[in-house]
């Protein structure tokens, strides 16, 4: 465990309120059965999947005093994030994301890194992680800036209509590859657009019982209306709330 998420709160229990009236329960979160326990309840029902997972603050912002969302998380959070890329096979983000959260690797679940600009720089990933399991989709033209920056990722080059690459193409390209199960993470523009989309299956979104500065980087929007019936309410002991929610497609 880094000393980053050390230092995070931790909390003892967690609380959890099924969306369909059945009886609350109490998940304890020091036990050793406590994994199958988060697994049963964010376990994916169908074989394609494509959900969302982020984090945000009171007044709606993803990031916290030191520009990543480590000073909003705590450690329940992380494990939930952790075992949701456990059961996905590919997590993806775009290249904000990478930047603005020094992305590390999501080994053995692949990265897939969605870029428009080639531009990935300070991420904590090496070259031989990024052989290993990173997925770069942009247009041809901006392969050797990816490659600068990324050493060693696997470059998927795609079409780029007005500068934006087609979410449809990405997901072409994963099925293709064998990757069915899939979670986004950010940033909030790659997120709205598979809202507006409407590709999104599921959304996880925590809120931290924080207020972070207006200048970070709010939630994602979309001008759909995508509706979603949550699944899941949840409250662990130092007042995070988790809310799994699917689509009413």
């Amino acid at each position: 465990m880094s000393a980053i998420t050390e230092s995070m709160p931790d909390p003892d229990t967690l609380r959890i309120i099924p969306g369909d009236g059945a009886s609350e329960f109490t998940i304890d979160l020091k036990a050793s059965d406590t994994n199958s326990h988060l697994e049963a309840i964010y376990r994916p029902p169908h074989p394609n999947w494509m959900r969302m997972n982020m984090i945000g603050s009171l007044n709606g912002r993803v990031t916290g005093s030191d520009g990543t969302s480590d000073t909003l998380s705590n450690r329940a959070d992380r494990r939930i994030l952790k075992l949701i890329r456990q059961m996905s096979d590919a997590v993806i983000v775009g290249a904000q994301t990478v930047r603005q959260e020094r992305h590390t690797s999501t080994a053995p679940t692949k990265l897939c890194i969605v870029t428009a600009s080639g531009n990935l720089d300070g991420h904590r990933i090496t070259p031989d992680e990024a052989a290993d399991s990173v997925l770069v989709c942009c247009p041809a033209e901006v392969r050797c800036r990816v490659l600068d920056s990324m050493p060693g990722a696997t470059v998927i080059p795609l079409t780029a209509p007005e500068g934006r690459i087609q979410l449809a193409d990405v997901l072409h390209e994963l099925h293709e590859r064998g990757l069915h199960q899939l979670v986004v993470e950010g940033g909030n523009q790659l997120i709205s657009q598979f809202l507006d989309a409407g590709l999104l299956d599921e959304v996880c979104l925590t809120q931290a019982p924080v207020f972070a500065p207006d200048s970070a980087p709010s939630l994602p929007g979309s001008g759909r209306g995508t509706e979603f019936r949550r699944e899941l309410l949840a409250v662990d002991s130092v007042g995070y709330v988790y809310q799994r929610l699917l689509a009413r497609h």
